[in-house]
């Protein structure tokens, strides 16, 4: 990614991001660099698909790197907030975000959909070329697919129905309307397949910092999860457990390395001297006495078991005017000008054990559900699960992933959601709670600039 060529990605990310400032009213590129140029070199080609995970990697927590993590678990019940003069993140934590909350409207809907954009005019270029070997085009073009699957998996189930554009037609997606959710799922899984077929279970370079073809599985087997497609979506997690490129890291401080050997697909971040958003989110600067800003909730400490590895390794705490305030520490670096050790994780194989469990629970295998559930318990150093009934496991299982995955990826969120709990959970700790809260209103600057799109209900 250093040899990234910025005078060529120059014209996609401002157009792009002019695109994604006005989403709807986007006047045609005054400097639009031909795809026949960029798409007919390999390098040119490689740097504008490159360019995506540029474009995804920013210094701040938007959709693609800590924006989820934060706020939908300020929306569920793992972090809060402790800066009250944040007021969006405090929207988040009450859950009656506002129809001009810049987090949604800028760093959810408007980066998401700048990330798409540009994944679209790769796929453009790309598509039907004849000037790249097929074996550049099949891993670049596959990459486009899981770019544009990965932000798409994550509007549809923050957002609901959201406007499916898979062209840089900006006449025509000046227009969009709200397509169903079920729509939009079926392009994903259609994009998630294309790019199975197109990219090897081999990464081009050295790291796990560009998709191959397990990342694109690891994501269709959380997609089929989301959906109830028991059967469909153990078959995608077995493969990845299954091909042995992946193994669980012994040492939980090791996971979120850059070496990691459980990562699947991660982000390399660009910046100098900078790690993860999330870090830097998280963690209090050695320099500030006062208390981190997105501090865990009591809910998700008391939830851990006595001697879980995990309370020990992946959550820390500082002492603020006599109180103890637990964050996330699951990655260790939170300031700026230090050496880049930490890349930022998307997919690792832990998820696909737990994955593989719900389904074969769900499937009635107990047996093969609880090994999985016991390779994720014993690292933690944890005893077996003794649950035997069905109901019992699924509990048990989630409450698995509750531990594993929290302060990642908003799995909390939207395992809530999924399993149809959120109002259980979330009604007695949230004054105001209400069932349409679990989707995220539409931007409203949008709705005004394009009056075909509508409001989620009870915005």
């Amino acid at each position: 990614m250093k040899n990234i060529k910025y005078s060529i990605l120059l014209v996609f990310l401002v157009y792009s991001t002019t695109y994604c400032r006005k989403f709807i009213e986007v006047d045609p590129p005054i400097n639009k660099l031909s795809s026949d140029i960029v798409f007919t070199d390999v390098e040119t080609a490689t740097s504008a698909v490159l360019g995506i995970y540029a474009n995804m990697m920013t210094t701040i927590p938007v959709i693609s790197s800590g924006g989820v993590t934060v706020y939908a678990g300020l929306a569920a019940d793992e972090l809060y907030n402790a800066d009250l003069a944040n007021v969006p993140a405090s929207e988040f934590f009450s859950n009656s975000i506002s129809l001009t909350n810049s987090v949604i409207a800028n760093d959810f809907w408007l980066k998401g959909f700048n990330i798409i954009y540009h994944a679209n005019a790769c796929i453009e270029g790309l598509e039907n070329n004849t000037y790249l070997s097929s074996t550049v085009r099949d891993q670049l073009l596959g990459e486009a697919y899981v770019s544009r699957a990965f932000i798409y998996y994550y509007f549809v189930n923050l957002f609901g129905d959201v406007p499916l554009l898979l062209k840089t037609d900006y006449i025509e997606n000046q227009k969009a309307v709200r397509t169903p959710s079920t729509a939009v799922n079926e392009q994903i899984i259609t994009d998630l397949k294309s790019a199975q077929t197109l990219l090897k279970t081999s990464y081009p370079t050295d790291g796990r910092v560009r998709p191959n073809k397990w990342t694109a599985t690891a994501l269709l087997a959380r997609v089929y999860l989301t959906s109830g497609q028991w059967a469909l979506s153990e078959q995608e997690a077995s493969s990845i457990i299954n091909s042995g490129d992946y193994v669980l890291e012994p040492d939980l401080n090791n996971v979120f390395l850059a070496s990691s050997s459980e990562a699947i697909w991660q982000i390399m971040p660009i910046a100098n001297g900078y790690n993860t958003t999330e870090g830097i989110a998280f963690i209090p600067p050695s320099w500030s006495a006062g208390q981190p800003n997105f501090p865990i909730t009591v809910q998700l400490i008391h939830a851990f078991e006595e001697g879980d590895l995990r309370k020990i390794r992946w959550v820390a705490s500082t002492i603020v005017d006599g109180q103890t305030f637990y964050y996330p520490f699951k990655y260790k670096v939170g300031e700026y000008g230090e050496p880049l050790t930490e890349y930022y994780m998307i997919f690792r194989l832990a998820e696909q054990y737990l994955i593989r469990a719900e389904c074969y629970a769900h499937q009635g295998k107990i047996d093969e559900a609880k090994n999985d559930l016991h390779m994720i318990r014993e690292r933690a150093g944890l005893p077996a699960e003794p649950a035997s009934t069905n109901d019992e496991l699924l509990t048990a299982i989630a409450n698995e992933r509750r531990i594993e995955l929290f302060a990642e990826w908003g799995h909390r969120w939207f395992d809530l959601k999924r399993i149809q709990k959120a109002a259980e959970v979330l009604a007695p700790l949230k004054p105001g709670w209400q069932p349409t809260d679990t989707l995220f209103p539409i931007p409203t600057e949008q709705i005004l600039r394009n009056p075909s799109l509508t409001q989620n209900k009870g915005y």
